[in-house]
């Protein structure tokens, strides 16, 4: 079988066992998904399994959407809730008014230092793994940009203070949530953290993992899924069989795309071009 699944992941689960999981299920070796989410993480991530695995390179993850819940007033060595506390002060408070110009003051570009739980590599070795052995090094920041960034909810009593961001591809929320703490003058971690959207996708188009494992979910076709957000350009089946065979490195045609996905009379999902520095359209993926 062939095909896309928008799952709402679980807790606890990496997004490579999901992979996995559904690999099994049906009893295909090509699965992949885009992007990852932590296993303290839930919601959106998409997995294609199949020839559709061709197509993942080519999704769009440059703007992500999460909802978190930040515990103020603690601090965890993974700024998660997975990690050891290692600091703890008194629960302060504050108004409403108070988060909303904090939370306000991320907006736009900046820097941000990745987690030394992050998957990142320095000198050949991914953070986490120094982060096993007890060691904190030195890492480059890197610049992000959050597009918007607004308060949920905010529980006085219990330190629990809820927050949507849509922020750009590589940017950590976990940090966020730590550096929104400490804009307060306080301290804490990442209670929950859930990806509601990877556009042009949203977490209400999500299937369950059991849905998906029972096949009872709707899996999405290469075309259906990438014509969200590449143009996709119908030829007639001459064409298409001489793409297949490898007869048109180039295609003569007007657009002001810069990325073509060409789809045969069925709408199946031929082949990524995309116009190279000549200004040409070239072949660049298969995806038959």
């Amino acid at each position: 079988m062939d095909g896309i699944f928008l799952i709402d992941k679980p807790i606890g689960l990496t997004s490579r066992s999901v992979c996995n999981k559904i690999s099994r299920a049906y009893q295909n070796k090509k699965v992949g998904h885009v992007g990852t989410l932590d296993p303290f993480a839930s919601g959106l991530l998409i997995v294609a399994m199949g020839k559709c695995t061709k197509a993942v390179t080519f999704f769009d993850e440059s703007i992500k959407e999460y909802e978190a819940v930040i515990q103020l007033g603690k601090e965890t060595d993974t700024l998660d809730n997975t990690g050891s506390v290692i600091k703890e002060e008194n629960l302060k408070t504050f108004s409403l008014e108070e988060i909303e110009v904090v939370l306000k003051s991320f907006l736009g570009e900046s820097e941000q230092i990745p987690p030394m739980t992050s998957a990142i590599h320095v000198n050949g070795k991914r953070l986490y793994e120094y982060a096993y052995e007890g060691k904190e090094i030195d890492r480059p920041s890197r610049k992000i940009s959050v597009y918007d960034i607004k308060l949920l909810s905010y529980d006085k009593n219990s330190g629990l203070l809820a927050f949507y961001s849509k922020v750009s591809k590589g940017t950590y929320v976990r940090t966020l949530g730590s550096d929104i703490a400490k804009k307060l003058g306080t301290i804490g971690y990442l209670d929950s953290l859930k990806r509601v959207g990877v556009s042009p996708f949203r977490i209400e188009e999500t299937s369950s993992l059991d849905d998906v494992l029972n096949k009872n979910a709707k899996a999405y076709s290469t075309y259906e899924a990438l014509s969200r957000f590449i143009k996709a350009v119908n030829f007639d089946d001459k064409i298409v069989l001489d793409i297949e065979n490898g007869k048109h490195k180039y295609l003569d045609i007007e657009t002001n795309e810069n990325r073509i996905m060409v789809v045969d009379s069925k709408n199946n999902a031929i082949a990524i071009y995309e116009k190279n520095s000549d200004n040409k359209l070239e072949f660049v993926r298969g995806l038959f």
